[in-house]
């Protein structure tokens, strides 16, 4: 047959002017399909027909065979393919009534679904599982699919919301196609009364209930528990319905623990490994996660370059503030008074302390400690201190030393440039990476509080202290002098000072003294001054012995989704972002990130973030 030209009609205007629209002014789901037609149908006209005159009615409102006969419509076509009176129905010209004037313009408002076109049971069920996470709106889905069906075949229509009945059939349904799709053998064995081969699920004494529902049996018959409760129904291991079912009922009872939820879920259902799969909930839930937070560990750095170098004392230092501490004028009973800080300075390879008295955080001031520590300790190599971001607060002073150390003033970074002195910053909030020095403002204000309590000192009694504090600090033991179980003499960093502790008695120098001059006592002390010369230059390879060494962790990835930790927040505030970038360090471990937030990007080391328990990809 040669087919000169093709006409299709259609009796639905909203269809016709939607195919007669463009594509890209329709939503994405019509859009997509009108694009299809008329790329099908490109060389082919659309016209309009009357419902009364069109033959494909009598298939979609359905005939009975035996009237076919009768049907003239069907056998000879309308009357306009015989008068030929194409004209008049062209798709430009046709006219809408307001009714459908506004469903032609919903379908450019209104957003689309997808229709299910499924070949089984098990592609309808997978369908349905992939619309929500939440089993409330799974089964209210169901429900009213079932009810569009029952209207569908019935007279007497069902309106309004959903009752006790469609819920428990929604929900029965739910399950048994799960289980007809995961225990098809088990159900077959059941029905013809045979054993069943899986030995976890015959182990449960499992039976067929009414409904052909796969229930767990036991010794609980003649109980008055619910038949629910005597009886779980059985699920799955490791499907996304069991997941949906007990993440429903960790939420839904205020997200208790494994245990409690697992006894929650067995009074309706019996969840095959159902113990690791209440674990796996919980640790999987972000908002339990949330609320107890796990910061992040690596193994511990190889030590700075400066800890493991022999040099003079406060070569290499490390710096900070405490305070305020409250002084009061001489022979001043009441009244306001005067607020004074203490820097604390730390020598990186001999443990050593130095303490002085700031009367305020200003630049000038610090330039002046500074000035003292120099001409009393020497001029330093470099000097290492945090940024001073957990200064960051509510607090007035925590914002001063916040402004002290943010940017080091033009008149500071002079005065350290003249003085051939690099200052250096560890990254933000990370007080583990100065533990050196921060280790010494604790152990600064452990004497301090047990000496002077509440009492108020005036500013000789302070530096008194203080003094006195710092010469406590010098004499503490870091290792023993020798291994002898009689010799109580330790290294302290004293020696590297003034070559003895400072609280101690002073003592000769006996080590250039022949040992037919001296007594035995002084034989045992030249020995002594020997050995701690021995030991202050094989001390610093010793510091490395510590037992965090012994533990591997695993890198944090770029991309991971992290919780960025604040100390000035609670933990439910902390702001979520992502791992930008990483920075290894010499050895390849990750130590510091890069955190992206919704308000900006972050340097942190990795105890300050915590990785979300969520799957990154």
């Amino acid at each position: 047959m040669n087919i000169e030209e093709v006409i299709l009609f259609s009796d639905s205007t909203i269809a016709l002017a939607c195919i007669n629209s463009p594509p890209h002014q329709l939503k994405t789901f019509v859009g997509n399909r009108v694009s299809k037609i008329q790329s099908l149908t490109e060389h082919h006209q659309w016209r309009h027909i009357s419902s009364t005159e069109n033959p494909a009615d009598i298939i979609s409102r359905g005939a009975d065979p035996t009237d076919l006969k009768n049907l003239n419509l069907w056998w000879t076509g309308p009357a306009l393919f015989i008068e030929e009176t194409n004209n008049d129905f062209s798709s430009s010209e046709i006219k809408m009534d307001s009714f459908e004037k506004e469903l032609y313009s919903a379908e450019h408002k209104q957003l689309y679904t997808n229709n299910l076109v499924l070949s089984s049971d098990s592609d309808f069920i997978t369908q349905i599982l992939s619309l929500s996470n939440s089993f409330q709106k799974l089964i209210r889905i169901l429900s009213f699919l079932f009810r569009f069906l029952y209207n569908c075949k019935t007279k007497e229509k069902k309106s309004g919301s959903i009752s006790v009945e469609e819920f428990q059939h929604a929900k029965k349904y739910l399950v048994k196609t799960i289980q007809v799709n995961v225990f098809s053998a088990e159900i077959n064995a059941l029905k013809k009364n045979e054993s069943i081969k899986r030995t976890n699920v015959s182990n449960l004494n499992v039976f067929l209930d009414d409904d052909n529902l796969i229930r767990v049996g036991g010794r609980l018959t003649n109980s008055e528990l619910s038949f629910d409760q005597k009886h779980p129904i059985l699920l799955p291991r490791d499907h996304k319905l069991t997941d949906i079912i007990m993440e429903h009922f960790h939420i839904k009872n205020l997200h208790v623990g494994a245990q409690t939820l697992l006894h929650l879920v067995r009074q309706e259902y019996w969840p095959l490994n159902g113990r690791n799969n209440a674990r796996r909930i919980v640790h999987e839930c972000l908002k339990c996660y949330k609320a107890k937070p796990k910061l992040e560990e690596q193994i511990m750095a190889s030590l700075p370059r400066e800890r493991v170098t022999v040099s003079s004392p406060f070569t290499n230092t490390g710096i900070d503030l405490c305070g305020p501490f409250y002084i009061k004028y001489k022979n001043q009973r009441k009244g306001i008074f005067n607020k004074v800080y203490v820097a604390i300075f730390v020598c990186f390879s001999t443990r050593a302390v130095h303490l002085e008295i700031l009367t305020d955080l200003t630049s000038d001031a610090l330039i002046a400690t500074l000035k003292r520590f120099f001409a009393r300790r020497g001029i330093c190599t470099t000097i290492f201190s945090d940024n001073a971001t957990n200064f960051v607060g509510a607090n007035s002073e925590l914002r001063k030393f916040y402004q002290l150390f943010k940017k080091l003033p033009d008149n500071l970074a002079s005065y350290l440039v003249s003085q051939s002195i690099s200052w250096k910053f560890l990254p933000p909030r990370s007080p583990n990476f100065g533990g050196l020095w921060e280790a010494g403002v604790k152990s600064f204000k452990h004497h301090l509080k047990r000496t002077v309590g509440n009492l108020k000192l005036t500013i000789e009694e302070f530096l008194t202290v203080v003094n006195q504090i710092e010469s406590v600090l010098n004499s503490r033991p870091l290792i023993p002098l020798s291994f002898d179980p009689n010799d109580f003499s330790t290294l302290t960093p004293g020696h590297f000072l003034i070559g003895r502790p400072i609280s101690s008695i002073p003592e000769p120098q006996l080590v250039n003294v022949p040992n037919n001059r001296l007594s035995s006592s002084q034989k045992v002390q030249k020995l002594n001054q020997i050995i701690w010369q021995k030991w202050s230059r094989d001390y610093l390879n010793n510091l490395q012995q510590r037992g965090k060494w012994k533990f591997q962790k695993n890198n944090i990835e770029k991309g991971s989704l992290v919780l960025l930790k604040d100390d000035n927040l609670p933990i439910c505030s902390w702001s979520m972002g992502r791992i930008h970038e990483v920075i290894p360090g010499k050895d390849g471990k990750v130590r510091v990130v890069l955190v992206k937030t919704a308000n900006g990007i972050f340097k942190r080391s990795i105890s300050n973030v915590c990785l979300l328990p969520v799957n990154t990809t």
